[in-house]
């Protein structure tokens, strides 16, 4: 610690050089940084020409040439004009991520996918978090048209009329990513088979001896959990289980919701012995109400999950669930996009992933049927 015996011009010494020397670096790199290709053209002796097809790696230019203007670029600290070269190239090398919350832990998985995939192609990826809200999600898609995007991958929450109806007249390419395309737009989707997913999961349960199988599903709005919600039931209705709707419990997605629907799917039926959460956090939501009450698992009750979030893999947890490929279906959404970019009058197939059942510790068989 420095104390106040340190004499006044020393301390005034000591700042006056700091900031001279701080002041120099500074404009010493404002002034690298400000070099111009006419600086590097200026310097090898050639014509402006020749330094940007060097630089766009251009066949007619020699290997020397290039060799030459990529060592002058190191040697001015040279930085392509990003806005100048999407000008020319009528490109801004940006795609637009609409995230529906970006707290869900879901999306990072895809989200690093997507950013891998552009990130190998020289494209920034520029985030949407739009809360779930559809106002929000407009905006999105009018700012992107604002800021000349060149592609997008959407997740939206709200297809109305007027949705539809902006992407239908806008001419940057699209995917949607785990939502599937209204049939009104010709853009391709990546997903994975929601129903027959949930069907697998359900059937899981059923054949570990299980009748009495509950549901927390999301709100009754959320496209992918009606599909989740009609696997389970159809699953039921298969293997000759009445559905009750004492048994199913919906309105939400996230941890809070899942610990309530626990307990009045319990308190509503206390004779069920295994729960479908139609997603992990629902999942993770149920086991703490039933690590509170005390409530064995899978001894007592089983419960299967869908989504294999990282949470769900940790010791104390172990949810067995349906594992969705998350990272993959990013890198392939942003590889469909980059391909529309790149062949506008091309339009890819869509791309459903399977999914796989991840069984862990939480479901076990009833041996008592």
């Amino acid at each position: 610690m420095i104390n106040g015996n340190v004499p006044g011009n020393v301390t005034g010494n000591v700042t006056s050089n700091f900031n001279r020397n701080v002041t120099g670096t500074f404009s010493e790199r404002r002034a690298e940084q400000i070099s111009t290709i006419k600086d590097i053209a200026k310097k090898l002796g050639v014509s402006v020409s020749t330094v940007s097809r060097a630089l766009n790696n251009h066949p007619d230019i020699r290997e020397e040439t290039k060799k030459q203007v990529m060592e002058m670029i190191k040697k001015l600290n040279y930085m392509p004009n990003a806005m100048a070269k999407g000008l020319i190239q009528k490109k801004s090398y940006t795609i637009g991520l609409m995230i529906p919350e970006i707290t869900d832990p879901f999306f990072s998985g895809i989200a690093h996918g997507v950013e891998e995939e552009l990130s190998n192609h020289n494209y920034q990826c520029v985030y949407g978090n739009t809360g779930r809200d559809s106002k929000k999600e407009k905006n999105f898609i009018s700012s992107a048209i604002s800021r000349q995007y060149d592609g997008l991958i959407l997740t939206p929450d709200h297809m109305d009329e007027e949705f539809i109806s902006m992407l239908a007249n806008i001419s940057i390419p699209y995917v949607f990513l785990r939502r599937r395309t209204p049939e009104q737009l010709p853009m391709p989707f990546v997903d994975v088979d929601h129903y027959e997913s949930a069907c697998t999961a359900v059937r899981h349960l059923i054949e570990a001896g299980h009748r009495q199988i509950g549901l927390i599903g999301m709100s009754e709005t959320s496209f992918v959990g009606q599909l989740r919600y009609q696997g389970y039931v159809d699953t039921l209705r298969a293997n000759g289980i009445e559905l009750e709707d004492k048994n199913v419990v919906l309105g939400g997605n996230r941890i809070e919701f899942g610990r309530e629907a626990m307990g009045r799917l319990l308190e509503a039926n206390p004779t069920i012995t295994a729960v479908f959460a139609v997603n992990d956090l629902l999942g993770i939501g149920a086991l703490e109400y039933l690590a509170e009450q005390q409530i064995a698992v899978p001894d007592q009750i089983s419960l299967i999950g869908f989504d294999d979030l990282e949470y769900s893999r940790l010791h104390w947890i172990q949810l067995t669930t349906m594992k969705q490929p998350r990272k993959e279906m990013g890198r392939r959404a942003a590889q469909l996009v980059l391909n529309m970019i790149e062949n506008k009058d091309e339009i890819p197939p869509s791309v459903l992933f399977d999914t796989q059942l991840l069984q862990r510790k939480t479901v076990g068989r009833l041996e008592s049927l």
